[in-house]
């Protein structure tokens, strides 16, 4: 489940048995918010020891310790294309086949991302 309290729950059992890892990519921004708590319960430094990114861009992001290096996906964009998709179907309900549709996160980079702000300070 994609809940702050899953997020700290998982956090928890990956650090503690994977403790070399150093970067947690997370289904969503409040699993990211968890596992953010999780470090800090645990005495992990975000974003000097692991790097935590969501995958929202939710308004919260920017606002917690520290700020949330995100992933960005167009809400109205995927909107759209659902829509576009829905009606296409309503008017040829015979044609439903598989749909694809790409869309391109965009990486929003904040505080918990430690490697990108080395990165960035070295170039």
């Amino acid at each position: 489940r994609p809940t702050v309290e899953d997020g700290q729950q998982t956090a928890e059992a990956l650090l503690a048995a994977h403790p070399e890892l150093t970067a947690l990519l997370c289904f969503n921004d409040l699993v990211a918010v968890g596992a953010l708590q999780a470090c800090l319960r645990r005495g992990v430094r975000v974003p000097e020891e692991v790097s935590v990114v969501g995958f929202d861009d939710i308004p919260l992001a920017p606002l917690v310790t520290p700020p949330l290096t995100t992933c960005r996906v167009e809400r109205d964009a995927v909107g759209a294309a659902a829509m576009r998709l829905l009606a296409g179907r309503l008017e040829e309900p015979g044609k439903a086949g598989p749909s694809h549709v790409l869309f391109r996160p965009r990486l929003v980079v904040r505080g918990s991302s430690g490697r990108t702000q080395e990165m960035r300070a070295e170039g």
